[in-house]
Order: structure tokens, then sequence, then C-alpha cells
């Protein structure tokens, strides 16, 4: 799996075949609705890589800022070792020790992963229900108190190569997402769990600005 992907899989934030029919989807519903009213959203976050060539998971703090409609950074680590920074139709994927950025277009990124990794940043997650329907196939939805526990899948036959699922846990009263993990067809998995989820508050916009001078940036491979 891209490790751009792996990346994107820290937010963001994020789908029903034979039994489809038979889903109470009214939650998915409402979180998205709920979404909507999202202009701005920071967390911090606890990421869990697990693969099977290792014995132990390795697990990583982290902390993220969106301001709507393309505004994104997450930073892994403290200091950050791993930044990812959306700004506009870039993204940039920056290693501080190294000084060292990456840089990919958000369009060339929807093409070479079937639209996941933007899917995993924005917020909503959909535009609407039927968008969500259309680009994601639901396997099982079940809730426990204000918690909804969702696994999913692209319908895109891209992504569906390198994935077995995607779960997520969302807070079905504010909306906000508690948990996301990526499955991959490998035994590998990447889980983030979100705290101190803080809806609407007033960022800096120089949190989304960066200072390359010293930096090599190159574009990312297709």
């Amino acid at each position: 799996m891209s490790r751009i992907l792996l990346v994107f899989a820290a937010v963001a934030g994020v789908t029903q075949l034979c039994v489809a029919a038979a889903l109470d989807l009214s939650p998915v519903k409402r979180w998205i609705t709920r979404q909507n009213d999202f202009h701005a959203v920071t967390a911090d976050f606890t990421q869990t890589r697990r693969m099977s060539a290792l014995r132990n998971a390795l697990e990583n703090k982290g902390r993220l800022w969106f301001n709507s409609p393309d505004s994104f950074r997450w930073e892994l680590g403290s200091p950050a070792k791993l930044i990812a920074l959306r700004t506009k139709d870039t993204i940039y994927l920056i290693e501080p020790a190294k000084k060292r950025a990456e840089r990919s277009v958000v369009s060339a990124l929807n093409q070479n992963v079937g639209g996941l990794g933007l899917g995993m940043l924005n917020i909503p997650f959909a535009r609407d229900f039927t968008t969500y329907q259309k680009q994601y196939e639901t396997l099982t939805i079940s809730t426990d108190g204000t918690c909804c526990h969702l696994a999913l899948l692209p319908r895109d036959p891209q992504a569906r190569k390198m994935l077995t699922s995607l779960q997520l846990d969302f807070n079905t009263t504010t909306g906000h997402l508690l948990s996301f993990e990526l499955r991959t067809r490998d035994g590998s998995s990447l889980r983030n769990e979100f705290t101190n989820v803080q809806i609407n508050p007033k960022i800096n916009r120089s949190v989304f600005d960066f200072d390359f001078t010293g930096y090599e940036v190159v574009d990312a491979k297709p």
C-alpha cells in the first residue's frame, strides 16, 4: 500500500452487498447530515499500525487540523516526524528530519487510489447519503449507546484490490469520528483513535502554512 494512502488513513477521517436492503442505515444518514455543520475540526489521535511481519504493533501519537473546504494538517509524533499538509489542490508529505517533502496533486491522487485517500480527508465524508451509497458498500452496522460501528468498502475496484474493510466508529449525537481503521489484504491494519475532538474551533490560518526553505521538494511518483 502506498505511504501517502497510509497517511490519509489517519484522519480523517472513512461502505452493502447481499443484505444491504436489510441494514438500517439511518445512523449513517444522520451522521452525514450532521457533518455538514462542521466547518473546522481539531483533534488528537493515537495511531496503531499492525503488520504481519512484526510481532508487536507500532503506536504513535499525533494531532490534526481541518478547515473547510480544503485545508488540512496532520502531524505524527512530537516533535513531528511526519506531516501531511493540504492547501487547496496540493498535498505535501513532509519529513522534517530529512528536510524533504513529496508533493501530490489532488486530482492525480484521486486517480491513483480510487478517491480513497481524499475520501478520508473530506468533511463531510460524503456530500450526501446518495453519494455515500454510490461510493461505498456497507458491510455491517451496529450501535452501542451513542457509538455507531460501521464496516464498509469503497466501490472503486482499485481500492478493493488493496482493502478488506474500513472500520469506523462515530458518535451519533455529535457526529464526530471516534476511530478509523483500515484493513488490507496482506493482513496489515492501521487504526486511528481520536480524542479531544473540537468542532468548529477558530484555527489560525498559519497552521496550514509551511516554510519549505532548505527542503528538497519532489513530485510524488504515480
